[in-house]
């Protein structure tokens, strides 16, 4: 058998073994997005936001779902993974909360991910704290 035919030989099986990981890990299964590192399209108060959730939430939806955003408002629920703005926008933070922010002004950046009918609140995901 020639050299050219064994590396060629070679190649091929190579492509077979390592062809379908690349795929799966670069077209298949894409990192998450890092909601941290993005630009925000808009900053809105917390209240102004879920009142137009509650008044037309498909209409919400097709502005602000699955976008980054910044909520601006006031702390009224603090847990070491979540916060509560205003008592209307639920956000599930991406670090352990450490500081009291209860009360106090707060600027919050995340993934708008709806509307909870049942709560009343709208919820953002992979939240973090852009100031205070």
């Amino acid at each position: 058998m020639s050299t050219k035919r064994k590396i060629t030989i070679l190649v091929v099986l190579l492509a077979i073994s390592f062809g379908p990981y690349y795929i799966y890990q670069n077209i298949i299964y894409k990192d998450a997005r890092d909601i941290n590192k993005e630009k925000s399209i808009l900053t809105i108060s917390a209240k102004n936001l879920e009142s137009q959730y509650a008044g037309n939430s498909s209409q919400a939806d097709s502005k602000y779902l699955n976008k980054t955003i910044e909520i601006v408002g006031t702390a009224t629920e603090v847990t070491d993974s979540s916060m509560v703005i205003d008592g209307k926008v639920f956000c599930k933070m991406n670090e352990i909360v450490k500081t009291n922010y209860t009360n106090k002004q707060i600027n919050i950046k995340g993934r708008c991910i709806g509307y909870d009918d049942l709560f009343g609140v709208v919820k953002l995901d992979q939240c973090s704290i852009q100031q205070h």
